[in-house]
């Protein structure tokens, strides 16, 4: 995910941090430290309530992880990919291989975090009945209530909260049908979304409340179940479709020692923007696409060659693999072609262009998504 950096790697799946994560950090521990603490718990220093505020933000970003980290381990037991957990703007998310997930696995994994943070609720509430320590009293006092909440909050049967995704899982199983699913329980993500604006309006407008935070959420809530349910139809659509459908088997070969300005002059009137460059010990892409500009002088000076990209640091596609498959390789490696090969033997290649066109013809006018048999949709 791009604007993510890497913390560390914990039962082989890795942990990452989104920008946004920064900002409601800070925004939570100033909250917390000015408003939270100093109302249920009065008489201490500034600096005092501050560092309450850091370390509780701290911990709840922790059970936030341990929430999702309890989803991956479910998914890793199940035989499931799992990538990597990802902390951002309201909570985090777990990078899952979720290709032809059985009903009864997406309910498992989607029941865990709520369970977990359950768990964790009641841990916290024993810590804050027992502790004689006045700073850890605090601290617990906050995170009970918030891993309580996390819990209850993830369960409500709206996608694409923990509690939607297990809603799903049960609507998949009783109408067989994930597009129907995904459709009704989305619904409810949305409609709960809606009812949190709405709350928080009314709460900013009978006084000081966490209002914002509510609209906030409700927004944020509303659109990632939009963009959830897109999702969905995009690989049920792309999924059905072979590679081979899309791919163009007729390019255009270079010899890499080719200089650039010679095969400026020859091919500036066509319309490719896609070149093989081999020879016998090399192969590899050009594409003008990701090629800058630079000056006369270079232009001579450099080959074609220089500026491809070698075809073995590119994960190809198999023949069998699907659109759908080429539609995530696009994005996770930052590319808008891709090669299909078949033994180590080139096929063609799959262009993002073609994929997308697919896509909106099949999204506007039904064409093009009857499902081809030979279609691996696994990743």
């Amino acid at each position: 995910m791009r604007g993510t950096t890497k913390l560390f790697r914990i039962f082989g799946i890795d942990v990452q941090l989104h920008f946004s994560w920064w900002f409601v950090f800070a925004i939570l521990a100033w909250s917390l430290s000015s408003s939270f603490f100093p109302q249920y718990f009065p008489g201490f220093e500034k600096t005092t309530y501050w560092v309450m505020g850091a370390v509780s933000a701290l911990f709840l970003f922790t059970s936030v992880l341990l929430h999702e980290l309890s989803h991956s381990l479910i998914a890793r037991a199940k035989k499931i990919k799992v990538e990597s957990i990802t902390l951002f703007f309201f909570g985090g998310v777990a990078s899952i291989d979720d290709e032809n997930l059985k009903p009864s696995t997406e309910f498992l994994m989607a029941i865990a975090g709520p369970l977990f943070s359950l768990l964790l609720f009641a841990v916290f509430y024993l810590i804050y009945s027992l502790s004689a320590n006045i700073f850890l009293t605090a601290i617990s006092f906050y995170l009970y209530q918030l891993n309580l909440m996390l819990a209850l909050f993830n369960l409500v049967p709206g996608y694409p909260l923990d509690g939607g995704r297990a809603f799903r899982a049960i609507l998949y199983a009783y109408y067989k049908d994930l597009k129907k699913a995904t459709k009704i329980a989305t619904f409810g993500g949305r409609a709960f979304a809606v009812f949190l604006i709405l709350f928080g309006v009314i709460g900013i407008m009978s006084g000081p409340s966490g209002g914002l935070w509510l609209i906030l959420l409700g927004g944020f809530l509303y659109f990632i179940a939009g963009v959830s349910y897109e999702q969905m139809l995009i690989k049920d659509i792309l999924s059905k479709i072979n590679v081979k459908k899309v791919m163009v088997k007729n390019y255009t070969v270079l010899e890499p020692s080719l200089r650039f300005s010679k095969f400026l002059e020859k091919y500036q009137d066509s319309d490719e923007e896609i070149y093989l460059v081999k020879n016998a010990s090399f192969l590899g892409i050009l594409n003008l696409k990701n090629i800058n500009s630079m000056p006369a002088k270079m232009q001579k000076a450099i080959s074609v060659k220089q500026l491809s990209l070698p075809l073995s640091k590119i994960s190809a596609l198999c023949s069998s693999d699907s659109a759908y498959n080429a539609y995530r390789k696009f994005s996770e490696q930052n590319l808008d072609f891709l090669p299909v090969t078949e033994k180590s033997n080139l096929l063609g290649f799959v262009t993002k262009r073609k994929v997308m066109q697919k896509l909106v013809l099949a999204l506007k006018f039904g064409i093009g998504i009857k499902s081809d048999k030979k279609v691996q949709s696994k990743k």
